[in-house]
């Protein structure tokens, strides 16, 4: 397969070769590069500086940018997660780099969806500085693993040099930096990277109550993300069971087919099909359709109805 062939696949899948998130604080950061070693060596493996003797197990070797480098601050090579490729394996690698502050307006769509973070856009307002964290050469690992790294890179950052939001770009999700910690800490590792949206559906002509809700950033990480298009169904109830069946998918991998079932109790039986994303960004979900008299469709959507 041509790379133009594997790319267009990957965009069309809503695949991430490169994940991010940003940091957002009120003060300039202070940047504990001591800590920081330190916690990377307890999340992600062992430390190995690059100008010390080499160990019999080494997991993470450190590249820190000179002076005239002003964006990019640490680069990580995580011996740990090696990544085969044709040419022989290669350390997945994470960086931490400078990043100019965008203003709170640019993030409307996750602010719309902060449910879980009433104070997300006065938080934002007043943060004027920012870092980003982006994983390298790291798409090739299984997405459990590439999470697990990127999580422990994450926490590490976040215990050395502290910040007032994080942003999730692949999920589109703003979360409080010390409810993410906590959360990651009880085993709850999709906390940020997955991220359950509602939307009210008005102007069908239904005159019933309709919504769409879906997840967003399991696509990003290869595994499909989930959705239900219904009526007169209580959306904290659909937003559990699309959350349990997201962790599912992540634990498990795309393992349900098209026309399996899915359920929760005695009486739920939900029909599964992968489709294209009923709400942007483009991806492919799965479709989850809770039988007559709530689904609002659409299943069989094929290539033909983009």
């Amino acid at each position: 397969m041509e790379k133009k062939d594997i790319l267009d696949q990957e965009k069309d899948f809503g695949f991430a070769r490169v994940y991010g998130v940003e940091l957002k604080y009120r003060q300039q950061p202070k940047l504990d590069r001591a800590l920081l070693y330190e916690k990377m060596n307890l999340y992600t493996g062992k430390i190995e500086q690059p100008d010390r003797e080499k160990t019999d197990d080494p997991a993470l070797a450190v590249w820190e940018a000179n002076e005239a480098d002003k964006e990019l601050l640490m680069h990580f090579f995580h011996l740990n997660y090696m990544v085969q490729y044709a040419e022989g394996e290669m350390p997945a690698q994470t960086s931490l780099l400078n990043f100019e502050s965008r203003p709170a307006a640019e993030y409307e769509t996750a602010i719309q969806q902060s449910w879980h973070w009433q104070e997300a856009a006065q938080t934002l307002n007043e943060c004027n500085y920012s870092l980003l964290l982006v994983d390298m050469m790291a798409s090739g690992l299984e997405p459990q693993a590439r999470l697990q790294l990127f999580t422990g890179a994450l926490r590490a950052v976040l215990e050395a040099a502290p910040c007032d939001a994080i942003y999730f770009r692949a999920s589109d999700k703003l979360v409080e930096p010390q409810a993410y910690l906590a959360a990651i800490e009880e085993g709850a590792i999709l906390y940020g990277a997955m991220n359950i949206r509602f939307y009210n559906v008005q102007g069908t002509g239904s005159g019933r109550a309709e919504g769409l809700m879906d997840s967003i950033g399991l696509a990003a990480l290869g595994i499909p993300d989930v959705q239900c298009h219904f009526y007169d169904l209580d959306p904290s109830e659909v937003a559990d069971h699309l959350m349990n069946i997201g962790y599912y998918l992540f634990h498990q991998g795309d393992v349900i087919a098209d026309g399996e079932t899915v359920g929760f109790s005695e009486d739920m039986r939900w029909r599964c099909e992968h489709q294209y994303a009923l709400a942007a960004p483009h991806r492919v979900v799965i479709d989850i359709d809770p039988g007559e008299p709530y689904y609002a469709g659409r299943q069989g959507y094929t290539e033909a109805d983009r």
